[in-house]
């Protein structure tokens, strides 16, 4: 997949008006009930939705269900918990953090930007475990921004040191 990542489009997408702040009190517009919760790592800007009333919990890439670094787990889709795609997360402290303020929340079912949503005490159990050796599972060994972290600049873009 990194070998391809030349081909993705990498221009920027002017979103004009349509783009809105988040309000900085963690409720979501338009979704009663739901928070906002900065999850960066893969993205200075990511974010998770979490509603605590039946515990679902949205996590776009924060972490993922299946292999995105595989073109036959890609095909297959077989469940199982990764951190965000290695390919695009130039932050991996601040996701292995995010990692672990996701699974304090012991989520009942969680939908990822990456495989088939998961839920009950199985996903639960993979969650805590990739919490708990995310450096192990999730990090590529010797990877440039382990050494070398990117740096969120007013929380927005990254910046290599």
């Amino acid at each position: 997949m990194t070998l391809l990542s030349p081909l993705f489009p990498c221009g920027p997408v002017d979103l004009g008006d349509r783009l809105n702040a988040l309000p900085d009190d963690g409720s979501v517009p338009g979704m009663p009930d739901w928070q906002w919760l900065h999850t960066p790592g893969h993205a200075p800007g990511h974010i998770s939705l979490w509603r605590e009333t039946d515990r679902s919990l949205i996590v776009g890439d924060a972490f993922i269900t299946t292999g995105q670094e595989s073109a036959y787990e890609v095909a297959t889709q077989q469940l199982e918990m990764h951190g965000p795609p290695r390919y695009f997360t130039p932050d991996w402290d601040a996701a292995e953090n995010s990692v672990g303020r996701l699974s304090a929340l012991k989520p009942e079912i969680v939908i990822t930007g990456h495989g088939a949503a998961a839920a009950g005490a199985g996903m639960r159990h993979g969650l805590d475990q990739l919490s708990a050796r995310f450096k192990d599972f999730a990090v590529i060994p010797g990877s440039k921004y382990l050494r070398e972290p990117a740096t969120a600049k007013n929380g927005r873009v990254y910046r290599e040191r």
